[in-house]
């Protein structure tokens, strides 16, 4: 059997200890085939140029100290030109970097073009978050927040999303920005890609194996065997590009599979489901808590000295407001947010046209509603004793209105009521 890439000089097995170089460069060695190919030519080039920088160095120290001008000796005449010098630095260093060329060839085609059994991810990314469908159509419900104590930046506290990937497995991914330029870069993997609105660009690599001490705490608290490697995004796009992060852990196909049936939505409300697709796609600019973000926050009361959230005004950056932000302010600003730009925001939202379904959308409006004190009844039951004691006086002083009027009396016999009338009246046959 061919091997998968052409053999590289100081291509690591993956027990190997990287050198000194390899670990300032990369750190560890690549998580594939794929990876560890291309640091092998890295270190190839490297140690290419290394070679001739300090040949080239040296012999130009010695000929200046050898060939120096020296009182009393007059300056030999310097050739013109010699022929087999010429053709020697001319063929040599070519040919080294045609070699070199022939390398890289061979590696970029092996990302670029996947496997002909590869299962296809599609990829989207948008200001500033990633996601992925599945090709049964499951999306991930998965975020996992990064420790402040471990992690001192502006990142620090926020929660990222999680993807899963099968080991030993052929992947392709096809991906599409939904609004700037971004970049799908895995670091494990030594692979990024320009991501690009309105076409498609991708590339293939395989998972690695996993090992026996590969470990991984999924989001529940369950440690099990698995890889973690991180994305971000590797071309800069706006505000919180350097929060533009994901986590891809590669699972053993059972758990693969166990993690997807998990993430089905069915049986799921509308606010459960809006604050699944919220965690997803709008975690990263919109709080909940009425704390400032990219976004204005979806809490619903005033925060600063503003008034946010459903059912609340609004003031909008070209002079016009809202009385109250409802459900079809709501819908509008997440299918068209260029249309109502919230003053005191820049107004960087994309679009999330053709990206959600009904379901969804319908998801986040009613859950955009439960956050505010404004919002329609999302229960009738179990909303605490306040809420039930407003049902129940309410209930109550309709009854008492009735009473008054003297609808509710009893009839007379051989009477009947009004109510009666107006069903035998309203009621119309089986089959009609």
């Amino acid at each position: 059997m061919m091997p998968l890439f052409p053999q590289l000089p100081g291509v690591l097995p993956a027990a190997a200890q990287p050198s000194i170089f390899h670990r300032m460069f990369f750190r560890d060695v690549g998580a594939t085939d794929s990876a560890v190919y291309s640091d092998a030519l890295f270190m190839l080039t490297w140690w290419f140029g290394v070679f001739w920088f300090v040949l080239l160095m040296g012999l130009m120290v010695y000929w200046v100290i050898k060939y120096r001008r020296r009182p009393g000796v007059p300056a030999p005449i310097s050739p013109s030109h010699n022929t087999t010098l010429e053709v020697f630095w001319t063929i040599v260093p070519s040919a080294s970097l045609l070699v070199i060329f022939f390398f890289g060839f061979w590696g970029y085609m092996k990302k670029v073009v996947p496997a002909g059994d590869a299962m296809e991810l599609q990829v989207s990314a948008w200001k500033w978050g990633w996601g992925i469908t599945y090709p049964n159509g499951a999306q991930s419900q998965w975020t996992s927040q990064i420790d402040s104590a471990e992690f001192d930046g502006d990142g620090a506290g926020l929660a990222y999303p999680v993807f899963v990937l099968p080991e030993d497995t052929n992947i392709s991914l096809r991906m599409n920005s939904q609004d700037v330029i971004h970049s799908f870069w895995i670091p494990d993997l030594r692979i990024k890609m320009d991501v690009y609105p309105n076409r498609y660009t991708g590339y293939g690599f395989t998972t690695p194996v996993l090992d026996a001490d590969d470990q991984v705490t999924l989001p529940d608290g369950q440690r099990v065997n698995g890889r973690s490697m991180w994305v971000f995004c590797a071309e800069y796009c706006g505000d919180m590009h350097a929060e533009m992060a994901a986590l891809m852990y590669v699972l053993p196909r059972k758990a693969y599979e166990e993690a997807l049936a998990s993430w089905s939505t069915d049986g799921l409300s509308p606010v459960e489901l809006g604050k699944i697709v919220y965690a997803a796609k709008c975690m990263i600019c919109h709080s909940v808590d009425g704390s400032s973000g990219a976004g204005p926050t979806w809490a619903g009361g005033e925060f600063g000295g503003q008034a946010y959230g459903y059912g609340y005004p609004v003031n909008f950056t070209d002079g016009t407001s809202l009385e109250a932000r409802d459900a079809n302010y709501t819908r509008e600003s997440i299918l068209v947010p260029t249309a109502k730009i919230v003053q005191g925001y820049p107004g960087n939202m994309p679009s999330f046209q053709g990206s959600l379904s009904e379901a969804q959308l319908e998801g986040l409006i009613a859950y955009y509603q439960s956050l505010s004190d404004r919002g329609p009844v999302q229960e009738l039951e179990g909303e605490g004793a306040e809420g039930e004691a407003e049902v129940e006086a309410a209930e109550g002083e309709v009854a008492a209105e009735t009473d008054a009027a003297g609808e509710t009396a009893d009839p007379a016999p051989g009477e009947t009521s009004d109510d009666d009338q107006m069903g035998e009246a309203t009621t119309a046959p089986e089959g009609a």
